[in-house]
């Protein structure tokens, strides 16, 4: 395997989650059970889960990558990378995988930072009800993730934002901030220790002995 595209196997996972879901809705009455509990039911209940259902299963919901070509296209997810780099307290001089500097393939862990954007225009409570499904998808599918290189996966969020410098005034904004560690191999040359190379140095019979030393 060579790099880990974190941000194409992200994508994937959330895509994908949304697609299973769609076609088993019933796991929704799990995902939104706390609304059917005492004393939250007595304002939203049963019938506020179906109200959810009803919605997800009419509302086409793209998940993209990087910032969409169309910001009014809403409710929608995005994926894009906040930050990629190396794990300095992971490296070391010549990590190589195999037999030590006779090895082929060279290693080093990053760790990544994605954003995951949860969109949806003037009623907040669809952000908020995506952001639970997003949620569920990415504990249920974390196996999937290891298993696509995104390692030690963790998440957090901010609360709904209206960023009218970004987005337009009735697009309501979520924000998941997904961190992970990723092991990215490269083909790698061994290492080439300069003291066993020979250098040949000719000194013309005109140059004196302190040109020489110089």
């Amino acid at each position: 395997m060579g790099s880990i595209l974190s941000q194409v196997s992200l994508h994937r996972i959330v895509w994908e989650g949304i697609q299973i879901l769609k076609a088993n809705p019933s796991v929704l009455d799990n995902i939104f059970e706390y609304y059917a509990i005492e004393p939250i039911n007595r304002d939203y209940g049963a019938a506020y889960i179906e109200k959810i259902k009803a919605w997800f299963l009419s509302t086409e919901i793209p998940v993209v990558q990087a910032w969409s070509i169309n910001p009014q296209q809403a409710p929608q997810i995005s994926v894009r990378l906040a930050s990629e780099q190396e794990d300095e307290s992971k490296t070391s001089i010549g990590d190589y995988f195999g037999d030590g500097e006779e090895a082929e393939v060279g290693t080093s862990p990053f760790i990544v930072n994605l954003d995951i954007l949860i969109m949806a225009p003037k009623n907040s409570d669809e952000v908020l009800w995506l952001y639970h499904i997003v949620n569920y998808i990415l504990f249920k599918r974390k196996r999937q993730a290891e298993r696509l290189g995104l390692q030690l996966g963790t998440f957090s969020a901010t609360d709904n934002i209206r960023d009218s410098q970004k987005f337009p005034d009735n697009i309501w904004v979520r924000t998941i901030k997904y961190r992970c560690v990723v092991q990215n191999f490269w083909q790698a040359e061994p290492h080439i220790d300069i003291s066993d190379i020979e250098i040949e140095t000719t000194v013309s019979s005109s140059t004196t002995f302190e040109e020489a030393k110089v």
